[in-house]
């Protein structure tokens, strides 16, 4: 049985005013992904999801420019009903806020902090204690096959020469989260996470990793949900540089009423390398509107510092997505 999701998003960016002009342009780009679930049997099945991007960075005016593709996850997976199991390429569970926070811009900080891409084995246990958890664990290295390139726009492909943290091609680098929720707080799921990466090319230090957060959705009168969420993660030998640190919070809030949906977003980054602190932040206002038909439009506000540069923006979203 074949079963997956098609999301399209249409997106366009504007930096209409910043301390520094060159960052003042115009961004518009697509998204696309597939996601497809090949299931063998009730338990086994592969799965994968490949992405259309951009795949660098803007430096001036942009339209549907750039673009590359790219396969992102390729498992094989065991799901029972107590154990899980997988291998191949996939993300391994550290943080939520990269998946969750909400708005256009809710994650132009965190998504850093994303383990993407990676190649092991990874496996998770789920039991029952005053409400559901799953204790999940995995071990991996930075994808450096021809998988990590992309068609269209090349964006790479990642070699062992490129360094980083995880960027190691042994199993040499781990994750281990803990996620679930509890019966009489129904709505509420939490996250704990730890990470440790082995040193890549050009560090010195393994990368230790810690995140804790959650998301509480709950009902206020019958047409109208506010779902409040935080998380903070903190990185010691931040960059597989020894004593180096870096610290991420972000905090949001969605109120989803009828079909209309406002967030507010906070995204904090404290950084300190080589003795100097850096310290940048992105707020982000949306608001949106989901039609039955399941197409999204949204609109939001963004206004950031980062590396000491002020700037401010608007973000225009349309989204749509198909089920098969």
């Amino acid at each position: 049985m074949i079963s997956g999701e098609l999301s399209i998003e249409i997106e366009d960016d504007w930096i209409y005013r910043s301390d520094d002009p060159a960052a003042e342009f115009n961004d518009l780009y697509p998204t696309v992904i597939l996601g497809t679930n090949v299931a063998f049997t009730e338990t086994i099945s592969l799965n994968f999801e490949a992405t259309m991007e951009p795949v660098e960075d803007p430096t001036g005016d942009r339209a549907f420019q750039d673009l590359g593709g790219y396969l992102n996850i390729a498992t094989i997976n065991y799901d029972g009903e107590v154990i899980s199991a997988y291998a191949g390429k996939f993300t391994p569970n550290f943080g939520i806020a990269w998946d969750i926070a909400p708005g256009i811009f809710g994650t132009n900080l965190n998504e850093e902090y994303e383990l993407a891409e990676m190649i092991g084995v990874g496996g998770g246990f789920h039991f029952e204690a005053a409400g559901e958890h799953t204790l999940t664990a995995s071990t991996f290295f930075q994808d450096t096959t021809f998988l990590s390139n992309s068609v269209g726009n090349k964006r790479g492909p990642v070699r062992l020469s490129d360094g980083g943290p995880g960027n190691t091609e042994d199993f040499s680098s781990f994750a281990v989260a803990l996620d679930g929720g509890f019966e009489k707080l129904a709505g509420f799921r939490y996250h704990a996470g730890f990470s440790s990466l082995a040193s890549g090319q050009g560090g010195d230090a393994r990368q230790l990793g810690y995140a804790i957060g959650g998301e509480y959705a709950f009902l206020v009168g019958e047409d109208m949900t506010i779902s409040p969420m935080a998380e903070f993660v903190y990185f010691d030998n931040y960059g597989g540089i020894d004593n180096d640190t870096a610290k991420y919070l972000t905090t949001g809030v969605t109120v989803n009423y009828a079909n209309w949906v406002a967030s507010t977003t906070y995204q904090r980054r404290d950084t300190k390398a080589a003795g100097i602190s850096t310290d940048d932040y992105v707020l982000d206002v949306t608001l949106g509107y989901l039609f039955d038909m399941g197409l999204g439009v949204a609109a939001a506000w963004r206004g950031a510092e980062e590396g000491g540069v002020d700037s401010e923006g608007l973000g225009f979203l349309v989204s749509y997505a198909i089920e098969f």
